[in-house]
């Protein structure tokens, strides 16, 4: 039987006695070590299976072992264990691969839930990598003896249709060039004259292709807006701004949805929830910050606008009508991956805040937030 090893490091050394009483009556082999750099040691010596980290330890604390951790030992499981549990500490642990973030004091039995679902995972890695498809040999095929590098190496140094070229003697076959003639009606080379023996009659089918190509947009600005108010849209425009004038439709009232919006701004951010002085109060704060904000106080709403606008990034209520922010992450993660999503709540607690992380949420904010702590939330995921 093979017995798991786990690492300990925690700076006061009767809580690494208390966790080895605890885990070794359920069969693990404990080590322990008082700061990071013992621990970084023994990791290099021995190959353990999990890693039992305190967050505050004097001069090198968890956070940056875990750091270390992910970057040179990325096969490690890591539990985070803190008296000073907090949501940002929390999350911060969670993005770099906690697989649980436990606070003091806890119980026995959330230890060694928290351990066997650690070890868990990492057996489920391990046997996902067992059954991971195989490198095709013939793409690490070497080109030749003399030129030993593989296909790939040379794809990404030149290009795929320089390597689909290549013979076993490493130069590139130069392509045969399409035959072409000069056509009198196109007044260019054309290939058809060739392979039809003619030209074409009438009008160039690759000039019309060309012209179609273009699209040109005017703005006929003597042009009334409607019967009821004969003002041309450049007098509107003049007294307003083009912002307004490219919401307006024939109604000549601007669509409220658009109004408002600084054409300028870099990055589009839809908030979603149901109490508007939240979503009033984000806008003002971000629209400072180059942002075009949109507001939706409904769930259903809120997938509405996604499936019609792009969105740099998603600001998400946690306790929503109908549905809770969690679902709704699910749905967004579900059917727009690629857009970040940021959880701002006023019951918002390390254990949803872990959950929602897990989930593909970027960050959490609790509410009541501050300008700066939304702004500088903001910016860091939007500028990753």
């Amino acid at each position: 039987m093979i017995t798991e090893k786990i690492l300990v490091v925690d700076d006061e050394e009767i809580v690494c006695q208390s966790i080895k009483k605890i885990l070794s009556r359920k069969g693990y082999e404990i080590d322990n070590a008082l700061n990071v750099e013992d621990a970084v040691k023994k990791i290099n010596q021995t190959s353990f299976d999990l890693v039992i980290t305190d967050l505050m330890m004097p001069k090198t604390n968890g956070m940056e072992l875990m750091q270390i951790i992910r970057d040179h030992y990325p096969e490690l499981e890591v539990i985070m264990i803190t008296g000073y549990a907090s949501i940002e500490t929390a999350v911060k642990a969670t993005k770099l691969g906690a697989s649980s973030y436990l606070p003091k004091p806890f119980t026995p039995d959330e230890l060694a839930e928290a351990t066997k679902k650690a070890l868990t995972q990492r057996q489920i890695k391990i046997e996902q990598r067992k059954v991971e498809p195989k490198v095709d040999d013939h793409t690490s095929e070497i080109i030749d003896v003399d030129m030993p590098f593989n296909k790939n190496e040379v794809a990404k140094a030149t290009s795929i249709e320089y390597v689909e070229a290549l013979t076993h003697s490493d130069i590139p076959l130069a392509k045969k060039a399409a035959i072409k003639a000069y056509c009198n009606l196109g007044k260019r080379e054309c290939r058809r004259v060739i392979t039809e023996g003619r030209e074409c009659v009438g009008e160039c089918p690759l000039e019309k292709k060309e012209r179609a190509k273009v699209v040109k947009v005017k703005r006929n600005t003597s042009e009334i807006i409607d019967a009821d108010l004969p003002f041309s849209i450049s007098e509107v425009e003049q007294a307003t701004s083009s912002d307004y004038i490219n919401c307006l439709s024939r109604s000549d009232i601007p669509l409220a949805a658009l109004w408002g919006r600084d054409a300028t701004a870099k990055h589009s951010v839809l908030v979603i929830d149901d109490e508007p002085i939240v979503c009033h109060s984000v806008r003002r704060i971000l629209s400072k910050q180059s942002c075009a904000v949109e507001e939706a106080f409904d769930v259903d709403a809120a997938l509405q606008k996604m499936k019609l606008n792009r969105y740099d990034l998603i600001l998400l209520d946690l306790k929503m009508p109908k549905r809770s922010g969690i679902e709704v992450l699910q749905s967004i993660k579900s059917n727009w991956p690629e857009i970040p999503v940021i959880i701002i709540s006023g019951y918002a607690s390390i254990e949803n805040a872990i959950e929602a992380i897990n989930l593909g949420a970027s960050d959490i904010i609790p509410k009541p937030f501050t300008p700066a702590e939304l702004t500088k939330k903001t910016q860091e995921v939007l500028v990753a």
